[in-house]
């Protein structure tokens, strides 16, 4: 046969030599990138498929799959520019390296943006939480303090601990922020345990005192209670034993 017969055994292309200033974005992986090219894609890393997409790198869809996200996010960041020369025709190296800076520029945004709204949820969501605790804890020690002085006025009469807080004529009927009141038999102190919300089921204690004329004091422990949600009056706790 002639020498026209194509020649199956010939070697596999060799890389393109690019000449000084010759565009060769878009021409594919035979012709590589300019030096000026090289270099981190945070655009690609952040952004992955959405950046592979707007690049036309392909490959970078397989950020989509489970598990291979954050590979081929890395994958992406490191030959991200170059793949995304030599897929997509650019005007010029200028070109190609200003919207790849647009592309870094949101993904800085971004980070920035979900750090900052991380910042102020970290900030504002226990800030929160505390001035509605202080809210329900202040309710509820103004209320035991109208008990703690009926319980008062009973042991200085009385000489003694009533039996239950409806012997010192406290009603059973709670407000919302309280779940329930007892009196310690042993220590004379209020437990008040506290209603709904973050604080349910935890307790601050009223502990009384009597001075030398029988007059009862109380002083609030905060207990299981973090002293920031609880009145500036519970800062105590523990407190000297009780004596009739």
């Amino acid at each position: 046969m002639g020498n026209e017969t194509g020649n199956f055994y010939a070697a596999p292309l060799a890389a393109y030599e690019v000449e000084d200033g010759e565009n060769t974005s878009g021409m594919g992986k035979f012709y590589p990138a300019p030096p000026e090219v090289a270099g981190w894609s945070w655009g690609a890393f952040f952004f992955s498929w959405i950046w592979a997409i707007g690049n036309r790198t392909w490959i970078g869809l397989l950020a989509l799959f489970p598990y291979l996200g954050f590979i081929m996010a890395i994958v992406l960041g490191v030959k991200g520019r170059e793949w995304a020369w030599q897929n997509k025709r650019w005007d010029s190296i200028e070109h190609f390296n200003r919207v790849q800076r647009l592309w870094s520029i949101w993904a800085a945004c971004l980070v920035l943006g979900f750090g900052g709204l991380g910042i102020v949820a970290a900030i504002a969501i226990p800030a929160y939480s505390d001035y509605v605790g202080r809210g329900r804890t202040n309710e509820a020690y103004l209320y035991s303090q109208r008990v703690a002085a009926n319980v008062g006025d009973y042991i200085k009469e009385n000489h003694a601990l009533p039996a239950d807080l409806a012997a010192a004529d406290v009603s059973n009927q709670f407000p919302e922020a309280i779940a329930n009141i007892v009196l310690n038999q042993d220590t004379a102190q209020l437990e008040i345990t506290m209603g709904r919300g973050g604080l349910q089921g935890k307790a601050f204690y009223l502990s009384p005192s009597a001075d030398k004329d029988g007059n009862i004091s109380w002083r609030c422990l905060h207990g299981e209670i973090r002293q920031s949600v609880l009145p500036k009056e519970c800062r105590y706790s523990a407190a000297d034993p009780f004596h009739l």
